[in-house]
């Protein structure tokens, strides 16, 4: 009777919006921009509020024209998805709207924003990876990956080399594309025992030519959302990302905050590590 008497008292506030900012890389929703969008979805259900789904420039429109759609819409509050610069969306009409961005990457920051603690997540990965054994760590990214998030991954893989020590000095193999021949001649020539990635049809490179894994090379990925093969990685936790940005925008609205924030904050979002069949389950003897 409690969960019928709740339901009768939810009420209908208003309209959000979730805006995709495409890139050249990254023309259309990855898998984990749309578990963004189901968590938000879901939440801002609860809280009174329908979200809509929007892509700047779909119909060749700029961001001033984008703006004036939202508020014909009836927009109260909208959630950019991984804008590669703030320049993407100048002359937009912020005035109207509560607002933030989901892994804002700029190094000017003029949004609320959401975002992965990328250093926190991978280092603490890296500590239980070498308490399990692994002594000769290896990281592969595509350059336009690291670009979009300031180097935050590579960043914290080269500190936790430099400053805790413990997996070896191997260099980060960083392409514009990873593929087979290029990633084997690397391991080749550096012989990690894991290698961290964003890849996981890695895995398959190294067993079609005759490298066991985990036995011989384990293989961690760096974003296990993503996956299309079993295997252990990182959980960034994408319907978290949602669900805090809808809790967020919901407080502004409630507020009546409108318009760029005098002092942006950011909610930063720990990954979680997840066992799989690439990972040996115990220290190496």
């Amino acid at each position: 009777m409690a969960h019928v008497r709740g339901d009768r008292g939810r009420h209908f506030i208003g309209n959000l919006a979730v805006v995709h900012i495409p890139s050249l890389k990254q023309p259309d929703l990855l898998p984990m921009q749309q578990l963004i969008i189901a968590g938000a979805t879901l939440r801002a259900a609860e809280l009174g509020f329908h979200v809509d789904v929007f892509r700047l420039g779909s119909d060749g429109s700029g961001p001033e024209a984008l703006g004036r759609v939202l508020r014909a819409r009836g927009i109260l509050g909208l959630i950019c998805l991984q804008p590669n610069s703030n320049d993407m969306t100048n002359g937009f009409p912020w005035e109207h709207f509560a607002s933030l961005h989901i892994d804002y990457n700029s190094p000017d920051l003029i949004h609320h924003t959401v975002s992965l603690d990328h250093h926190f997540t991978l280092t603490t990965a890296l500590s239980r990876l070498r308490t399990l054994g692994y002594q000769r760590i290896g990281l592969f990214i595509a350059r336009h990956k690291d670009e979009r998030l300031v180097h935050k991954w590579s960043a914290a893989f080269r500190s936790f080399q430099e400053n805790q020590g413990g997996i070896g000095h191997l260099p980060v193999f960083m392409q514009d594309t990873i593929t087979q021949p290029q990633l084997m001649a690397w391991y080749v020539q550096h012989q990690p025992d894991l290698i961290i990635g964003h890849v996981d049809q890695a895995t398959l490179w190294f067993q079609t030519a005759g490298i066991r894994v985990p036995d011989e090379v384990a293989f961690f990925n760096l974003n296990w959302n993503e996956r299309t093969l079993p295997c252990a990685g990182l959980d960034l936790r994408p319907e978290l990302h949602g669900i805090v940005a809808v809790e967020s925008l919901s407080a502004q609205i409630h507020r009546n905050e409108r318009g760029l924030p005098t002092d942006p904050r950011t909610v930063m979002i720990s990954g979680r590590w997840v066992e799989g069949p690439t990972l040996r389950q115990r220290p190496a003897a």
